[in-house]
């Protein structure tokens, strides 16, 4: 009957142990998601600060402001690894629309801003404009914003993020 005893309180303490770790890989998952979704929170805040500033720019200045950190497909990003500040983000900031310049929470190959200017009658559309995207959110049912010319339909390019 001892020998019983210390089997069951064995089992007793590895069932422990087991339900433990059941319990911390249940929490860091569940922590996981709670902080995609915070930090999707940062990025639509940041792209209606974006949008706004971009649009008071061009309210000033009459254009919007120049790609001036292009890596060779004409889009600026967040996530370039040129020379540190220099993007369109800068100039939004050196003008006092931006207090700071913003960049992804994550900002690598999969979630990052970005950003390209366009020329009337480019795609078809009337007038100069811009397209800013968050490349990607982590959670669903997030805004994928609009926007589309004639010839293209801009949320197409980012299906899972913002455009």
């Amino acid at each position: 009957m001892g020998d019983y005893n210390g089997r069951g309180n064995t089992i007793s303490k590895i069932l422990i142990i087991v339900v433990m770790i059941a319990a911390i890989v249940f929490g860091a998952s569940y922590m996981n998601k709670r902080w995609g979704k915070l930090r999707d929170v940062r990025r639509q805040g940041d792209a209606r600060a974006i949008v706004e500033a971009l649009d008071y720019y061009y309210s000033q200045y009459g254009y919007y402001p120049t790609v001036s950190d292009d890596d060779g497909d004409g889009w600026d990003k967040s996530n370039d690894a040129g020379v540190e500040g220099i993007n369109f983000l800068s100039e939004l900031v050196t003008s006092g629309y931006l207090t700071a310049i913003p960049f992804d929470p994550l900002n690598d190959d999969v979630y990052y801003y970005r950003y390209k200017k366009f020329a009337k009658g480019e795609y078809g559309c009337d007038d100069d404009f811009y397209v800013f995207q968050i490349a990607r959110f982590e959670t669903s049912g997030n805004s994928l914003g609009y926007g589309s010319c004639p010839n293209l339909d801009w949320t197409k390019i980012a299906p899972l993020g913002y455009t």
